[in-house]
């Protein structure tokens, strides 16, 4: 369970500010709500990174009267006596680096454009790196080069550009989420853990057909999955649906969807996205009851 810093309401996994990183709850998660900001010049420091701060109470900016547990300080004051606002998003660099969901999406745009190196142009190296990385669906081609079962994850279509777009809209509006609740080396294990045993059970069940498989649908339904699990009532907003309906409703249209259209011979793999989905629902399990747990700690102190 999370606590809304703002009303103190409780749920199963509430919204992160990307800005001081505490959750609120629907009503309390936009800026304007809770007004956070941080301190871009490092005034107020505390053991060793910029303190965060929300317009409640406090006096002083500087590190002798705002000792290091403070939690919080007054905005208007702050400016008026240092002269500039305090709020400033990070550099777009650091922000990549910091997050594996941005990491992801960078690896994927690389590999998109050597694909189109390969694809179009013939370029000999770009048909070296595509051959290494595209994954086959066939047993004895894993056992030959297992990397491929993480490789062909960052890897799509190279001439449907729809393809990747949607993957990665879909990866950038859940990934940061999830992997602000879960942390960043459990979002990356889950990651690759979904995108692995979604092209498994593609194989198992579609058979060793010799088939091709690029794409990071399985690992992102993953996502979809864990999301649903540890939040099923989050509100979102599907393509082209102009009224917000909870995840967990979404999650069942795509399942539906999957087993629907599962062994029908199309292009789109939607065994490899069932499997990944189930997977990411298993996880998602997991992490909501450790965020049980520790809320229960917290609360016990």
């Amino acid at each position: 369970m999370t606590r809304c810093q703002a009303c103190g309401k409780e749920e199963p996994a509430q919204a992160i500010c990307s800005v001081c990183g505490k959750t609120y709850c629907s009503e309390h998660v936009s800026r304007q709500n809770h007004n956070c900001f941080v301190d871009p010049r490092g005034v107020n420091m505390g053991e060793g990174q910029a303190r965060v701060y929300t317009r409640t109470y406090g006096s002083g900016a500087s590190k002798e009267t705002n000792p290091p547990k403070a939690d919080y300080y007054d905005k208007d004051r702050f400016e008026q006596q240092h002269g500039y606002t305090a709020a400033r998003s990070p550099p777009l660099w650091k922000k990549i680096l910091s997050s594996p969901t941005y990491m992801i999406i960078l690896i994927c745009a690389v590999m998109q454009i050597i694909e189109l190196g390969a694809v179009l142009f013939q370029n000999p190296i770009c048909l070296i790196i595509y051959d290494m990385c595209i994954l086959r669906s066939s047993i004895d081609y894993i056992i030959a080069r297992p990397w491929t079962l993480i490789t062909h994850m960052f890897m799509h279509s190279p001439t449907d550009i729809f393809h990747i777009l949607f993957n990665m809209i879909v990866l950038y509006s859940f990934g940061r989420y999830l992997e602000k609740l879960i942390g960043n080396k459990s979002f990356v294990f889950m990651y690759l853990v979904s995108g692995i045993v979604a092209a498994l059970g593609f194989i198992l069940i579609e058979g060793n057909t010799g088939v091709g498989l690029v794409g990071a649908s399985g690992a992102i339904y993953g996502v979809l999955g864990a999301v649903a699990a540890i939040n099923p009532n989050l509100q979102i907003y599907m393509f082209f649906v102009p009224i917000p309906i909870k995840i967990k409703y979404m999650v069942l249209v795509y399942a539906f969807i999957s087993v629907l259209f599962m062994g029908g011979g199309s292009l789109i793999a939607h065994a490899a996205h069932l499997s990944g989905l189930i997977i990411g629902l298993a996880f998602g399990y997991y992490y909501r009851n450790r965020l049980k747990d520790k809320m229960r700690q917290q609360n016990s102190y």
